[in-house]
């Protein structure tokens, strides 16, 4: 930043009501060089736009979809084709606002880039985002489109058996949307996306120079090829293997291990790799390492929201803890956490009970081992 620049916005901190004109006779500058150094601090995310409105140095920010989730339970064996007696539940979902509530209840500062329908649904998710933490004020109520809706099926142990997903207005996530907001994304101590995203956006994205290290979440095998052009600048990719493979252009056969998967995925520009594993854990690597780690203990009760629980737990333990054993060790938690909850996310999930499970989970494995 310019020595100007720095005064300007020093002087816009003592008094952020002050009017251009005011700044200017502070400052020695005519009115018309601070509109322009005000306008250069705003793209670069210094300033967030009307009213001089300063960033909080440790935001995130969460660009994706927010879905209200109808999911019905099996209360016996699953039979396809068939009426099977259960329950159903709503709750809120979607992968980007699954991620920035389990960031804001792990006590982040988070804000929510999305568009809602102008209808009952919308009202509910901005509620319910509200509730749990998350800033809404760039959750947008659009007026032509309904709020998106995910509808799930799961058998008698929680297991996602089918879906679907009418998600149509995450497509108005345009660049062109997205350009008005360019201040907030500039402002984002990390700015996470996800592959629900229309593929012009994350192109956009991808040759934005944006100040935040970016992360992103390859959502499903189908979905995953939208990032391709953002690997380059990606600071941490989470996938499961099928996301992977269909990311390097290899079949759903391929017989690449889990370790050259990772590799083949730094080659192509991405910093570091979050690997998920499904039952048997999950595999980071970047290019000094390869960690693998099991999944924990927990008693399932559905697997919906668990691999979103994952990455916003590794997203908060990077800030917080140095060893990246001991965040994988977090972030598995997080997920075995949400894998024992009914809804998308456990509101039970906070960073002090994550952190009393996983000093349990070490004093239990130290005591084995003395044991044995």
């Amino acid at each position: 930043m310019k020595a100007i620049e720095s005064k300007v916005l020093d002087a816009i901190r003592a008094n952020p009501l002050a009017s251009q004109q005011s700044l200017a006779d502070e400052l020695g500058l005519s009115r018309e060089s601070v509109a322009g150094h005000i306008m250069r601090l705003t793209r670069k995310g210094e300033i967030l736009g009307k009213g001089y409105i300063l960033p909080a140095g440790q935001t995130l920010v969460v660009l994706g979809g927010a879905n209200v989730d109808l999911t019905g339970t099996s209360a016996d064996t699953f039979r396809p084709g068939d009426s099977n007696p259960g329950g159903v539940k709503q709750g809120a979902g979607g992968v980007g606002r699954n991620i920035a509530e389990n960031l804001a209840r792990l006590g982040n500062e988070v804000v929510m880039v999305t568009l809602v329908g102008d209808d009952s649904r919308g009202r509910y998710l901005i509620e319910q985002a509200q509730e749990a933490g998350i800033q809404t004020q760039a959750m947008v109520r659009h007026s032509e489109h309904a709020t998106s809706t995910y509808l799930a099926l799961n058998n008698d142990q929680g297991e996602l058996v089918g879906a679907i997903a009418d998600m149509a207005i995450i497509e108005q996530l345009t660049p062109e949307w997205l350009a008005e907001r360019m201040s907030l994304l500039q402002s984002a101590q990390t700015l996470l996306v996800e592959a629900n995203l229309p593929e012009a956006t994350l192109t956009w994205l991808g040759e934005q120079s944006l100040n935040a290290p970016l992360v992103a979440d390859a959502v499903s095998a189908t979905k995953a090829v939208r990032l391709k052009p953002l690997l380059h600048r990606l600071d941490l990719l989470k996938v499961n293997r099928s996301e992977a493979l269909t990311l390097i252009d290899e079949p759903a056969s391929s017989d690449l291990s889990d370790e050259q998967l990772i590799l083949r995925l730094l080659a192509c520009g991405v910093t570091s790799v979050l690997l998920s594993l499904g039952e048997r854990g999950v595999r980071y690597g970047d290019s000094t390492q390869q960690i693998e780690l099991p999944v924990p203990h927990c008693d399932m009760l559905s697997d919906t929201g668990a691999g979103d629980a994952l990455l916003a737990g590794f997203v908060h333990a990077r800030h917080h803890i140095e060893s990246v054993d001991t965040q994988l060790q977090f972030a598995l938690l997080c997920a075995a956490m949400t894998l024992e909850a009914p809804q998308a996310v456990n509101t039970r999930l906070s960073a002090t009970a994550v952190l009393q499970r996983l000093t349990e989970t070490t004093q239990s494995s130290a005591l084995a081992e003395s044991e044995s």
